[in-house]
């Protein structure tokens, strides 16, 4: 077992009247570059706790990122249990990027608690990791070719979600957005739909993955309050 796969700090007061937002950085971001969503969270009254994943690709390891997923898991769990003893009854999320991918794998009965939140951005890992030169280049070199990745994810990229009938999810995503497009989406939304859940993409202004996130990360509280609530996002 690795440790030191990553990092969690809680922001804001945890109360039975306050939902508490489990909220994981993309991929290579730590905490401290993301803190103007978190205060935006905050300012919108809910508990924050952030995570922000290491080292998951630099080391050309895929079976790094199922460890990672488990550990971030089952401390998510632990916390849960924690706020549930102390009389918090609502929890959601918001993940970004690397992030989104990881709380795609939480849902459903593996933390049947996060009954709504958001994706912030969303697709293949694989073929987004590839996309990136440096990345792939650490890969190539391990022998590691995009087919090979895409095998070694597939239980990852195609979770079993169980039922997630009451589960409401947002997808934010962009056009423009080269790794993880708009128009690839809907097949990762249909599985969740077919599970039961009330799923909807809201489209963000951007010219690329990066602006995409940071828009996302930017309507955080109208984007949260979509999927807490059901209600429409204000531009």
């Amino acid at each position: 077992m690795r440790n030191g796969l990553f990092q969690c700090e809680e922001f804001g007061t945890s109360t039975q009247a306050t939902a508490t937002i489990i909220f994981i950085c993309p991929h290579d971001t730590p905490i401290q570059k993301v803190r103007f969503a978190i205060r935006r969270l905050l300012r919108a009254g809910y508990h924050v706790v952030a995570y922000q994943p290491t080292a998951v690709f630099s080391e050309a390891d895929p079976m790094i990122l199922p460890e990672l997923i488990s550990q971030v898991r089952e401390d998510i769990r632990s916390r849960i249990a924690k706020r549930t003893a102390e009389g918090v009854t609502e929890f959601g999320f918001f993940g970004s990027s690397l992030g989104s991918f990881i709380l795609y794998n939480c849902v459903g009965p593996k933390v049947p608690e996060l009954r709504w939140g958001v994706f912030n951005t969303g697709g293949n890992l694989a073929q987004g990791m590839w996309s990136m030169p440096t990345l792939r280049q650490l890969h190539e070199a391990r022998g590691w070719s995009l087919q090979r990745l895409e095998e070694a994810w597939a239980e990852l990229q195609w979770p079993d979600f169980g039922r997630l009938d009451g589960c409401r999810f947002v997808f934010a995503s962009s056009r423009r957005d080269s790794i993880a497009p708009l128009e690839n989406v809907s097949q990762y939304l249909e599985p969740m739909l077919r599970a039961g859940a009330d799923v909807s993409v809201h489209e963000v202004p951007a010219v690329s993955h990066r602006t995409t996130v940071i828009a996302g990360l930017w309507k955080g509280p109208q984007l949260v309050r979509m999927a807490r609530l059901g209600r429409a996002v204000n531009d």
